[in-house]
């Protein structure tokens, strides 16, 4: 079988190679991926701008079919339909002790698609039972393959983030993160949720407001933003601002956007260093909250979320392509012309 891998250090180094098929070890599973989504840190592993332990192949946002099970498993069964996070945390360590399995500090700790465990571009892969999570009825396979993105807003924002019934929420980006984010504020009681970004997002403007958005803010073609958002907030500014477009000065107008004794939540990575002014943070007296992948019970609020239909996935889902495609799936997402592309093809 082939997948997408990443062969060795440095930009680029991305190639579909033969591989051999896994088998699973005696507490693992096998599965066979139905979905697979390109991922911003697919997007940095290809360019060197994120951790990863080559070759491996790529991929931690999937969905699939359970095809074999390791004579240990007893939770899992063959035909399941199954999602799982990507780290595989020791539940040793402080951290995980301490509840931050998400944080694992474990020394050869296994990562699905970026350090040490192969991942979902390609056909089979193999998971421990222990981080196997079922498919909620009603929830398809392409759905579920964005389970992990959710998994990772829903602990910034349910976990982290203070909204509370009838609370202004400024989303700042409307990519996948940001998208998802304003759903999940949505889910929590939030009575307005705006999602800004600049001119050339007009399309995800269209899209966010079939999800339940109640209003779009182009920031690059609104004089004032901030005093737009004022209007909207009766003068007092945004309860809670999401920044999910990692642009870093998208950061210091959150600053601006939410109000005194408000909370900003960091949601999108930028991936270089920042010049911000925190002292804003004190005059304002404001809260910050940061967070990095997902805890179990991430994965549980999710799939209830998805399976509730509290939350719709479906319209973040702009490409499905096959495998042997790989490239123009990397530029869509590069380029910005797709919100979320799905491998759905693999042979």
């Amino acid at each position: 079988m082939r997948g997408l891998m990443k062969t060795a250090r440095g930009p680029g180094n991305l190639e579909l190679k033969e591989i051999d098929e896994p088998r699973p070890k005696k507490d693992e599973v096998l599965i066979e991926v139905a979905a697979a989504g390109i991922c911003g840190t697919d997007i940095h592993i290809k360019h060197d701008q994120a951790f990863y332990t080559p070759p491996v192949i790529l991929g931690h946002e999937y969905s699939g079919k359970v095809v074999e099970i390791g004579p240990d498993v007893t939770q899992v069964a063959v035909a399941d339909l199954v999602v799982s996070p990507a780290t595989q945390y020791c539940g040793k360590c402080y951290q995980c002790k301490t509840g931050h399995m998400n944080r694992c500090t474990a020394e050869g700790k296994k990562i699905l698609g970026t350090s040490l465990a192969n991942g979902a571009f390609t056909k089979l892969l193999t998971v421990p039972e222990y981080i196997i999570h079922t498919i909620p009825k009603g929830v398809t396979m392409e759905e579920a393959a964005l389970a992990e993105p959710t998994a990772c807003v829903v602990h910034s924002i349910i976990d982290k983030s203070p909204i509370i019934p009838g609370d202004i929420v400024v989303v700042q980006g409307p990519g996948t993160m940001g998208l998802l984010a304003a759903q999940v504020a949505k889910s929590m009681g939030a009575g307005k949720v705006i999602v800004t970004g600049v001119t050339a997002d007009q399309w995800r403007f269209d899209i966010a407001k079939k999800i339940g958005v109640d209003m779009t803010l182009d920031v690059q073609a609104d004089p004032d933003p901030v005093k737009t958002i004022m209007n909207e907030s009766d003068g007092r500014g945004a309860d809670v601002v999401i920044e999910a477009s990692g642009a870093c000065i998208a950061c210091s107008q959150a600053l601006e956007l939410v109000k005194i004794a408000g909370h900003v939540t960091l949601l999108g990575i930028r991936g270089r260093p920042l010049d911000i002014d925190l002292d804003t943070m004190a005059v304002k007296e404001l809260t910050m909250s940061g967070t990095w992948g997902t805890l179990p019970s991430s994965w549980v609020t999710t799939l209830r979320l998805m399976g509730s239909k509290k939350i719709d996935v479906a319209p973040l889902i702009t490409n499905r392509i096959s495998l042997t495609d790989w490239e123009k799936g990397f530029e869509l997402m590069e380029s910005q012309k797709a919100i979320k592309v799905l491998f759905t093809e693999f042979d």
